[in-house]
């Protein structure tokens, strides 16, 4: 065999062996399955945002409660007002101050629900 032939047989066995390479490597990568774990560690149904989301929802609730006995309530005074211009006007004063109060207690729940880095940072 001369040399130029050899050069030419060593080439052509290194393409071949590189290329099965990358082909064995290929179909082996290939194979992977989906996991059941998060790879990461993030997940998107954690307990934390279930959580928060049944925590929001029991604001609204509460929310909704104090806002149906607020207006039964009111209708109430209304009516033990009679006629009195006076007692009505008192009445919608403290009704509106009520709704207010309801309003700010919502909004402090729902502020509670989303209390996130309260920690002491490693302290």
């Amino acid at each position: 065999m001369t040399y130029r032939t050899r050069i030419q047989v060593r080439r052509t066995l290194k393409t071949f062996a590189l290329a099965s390479l990358l082909g064995l490597a290929t179909m082996g990568l290939s194979q992977c399955r989906l996991v059941g774990d998060t790879v990461t560690g993030v997940e998107l149904e954690s307990n934390g945002v279930n959580g928060r989301s049944e925590c929001v929802q029991r604001c609204n609730d509460e929310y909704k409660a104090a806002d149906k006995a607020e207006a039964t309530r009111h209708a109430a005074a209304l009516r033990a007002c009679g006629t009195s211009r006076s007692c009505k006007d008192s009445e919608n004063l403290t009704h509106k101050g009520n709704k207010a109060a309801i309003v700010d207690a919502m909004q402090e729940c729902k502020r509670a629900c989303y209390n996130e880095g309260s920690g002491n940072g490693g302290r």
